[in-house]
């Protein structure tokens, strides 16, 4: 007997512009980069999670290579940005505030930047073993840049606090760099307890005794 039952029909994507397309193929592959890991990421995978279908992904991006590649690059270039957006290049013509609230308000900054994209900034500060080593490359490439303009800021905040001469700039800078990435990652973690006000305060009261100042 044949069935009347009218087959139900496959659902398809609306039709988007074709660079929102690729924002949302690219934001599906970071969430499950970030969810799931690197190898797991395939354009079967990357489909289901935007809700489209694997020639739609196919039609963005010729190979799962190239997608996350131009997912590397995307959020590279975005954390870069962001990061030197929270790192001034010319903190004396910046600065309206002393120097313990001037890097008390940097790590504010940056924290509500990780907050904002919490996928991008734990593909930065957490390990994640199963990335290809160009991502980690990558990773280490953004962190030198980092870490040099940090330098230059620890440079003029110790001369501005009239810092003992024992605190060598470059050794500071490093510490500097590592406690914004552990705050970044216990914000990510466990961001009911780790507030990003908690690191702040602390970070003014430290710079305070440092400097002779009472807050």
């Amino acid at each position: 007997m044949t069935s009347t039952t009218p087959r139900k029909r496959r659902a398809y994507a609306a039709r988007v512009p074709a660079e929102q397309r690729r924002t949302q193929v690219l934001d599906a592959a970071l969430h499950l980069v970030v969810t799931r890991g690197h190898n797991a990421t395939t354009m079967d995978a990357v489909a289901e999670q935007a809700g489209v279908t694997k020639p739609v992904v196919y039609g963005q991006f010729r190979s799962r290579n190239e997608l996350l590649a131009a997912l590397l690059r995307r959020e590279q270039e975005a954390a870069l940005r962001q990061l030197l957006a929270v790192l001034p290049g010319d903190p004396g013509r910046l600065l309206t505030e002393d120097a313990p609230d001037f890097l008390a308000r940097m790590l504010a900054d940056f924290l509500n930047a990780v907050q904002e994209t919490p996928d991008r900034w734990y593909c930065v500060v957490m390990p994640m073993a199963d990335m290809p080593a160009e991502f980690h490359t990558a990773r280490e490439a953004a962190r030198a840049i980092a870490l040099d303009r940090a330098e230059s800021l620890t440079r003029w905040l110790l001369e501005a606090i009239d810092a003992p001469a024992e605190l060598d700039p470059e050794i500071v800078a490093h510490t500097v760099t590592t406690l914004f990435e552990m705050a970044a990652r216990l914000v990510l973690t466990d961001p009911g307890r780790y507030r990003p006000e908690r690191f702040v305060a602390a970070i003014q009261a430290a710079l305070g005794l440092v400097s002779g100042k009472e807050r």
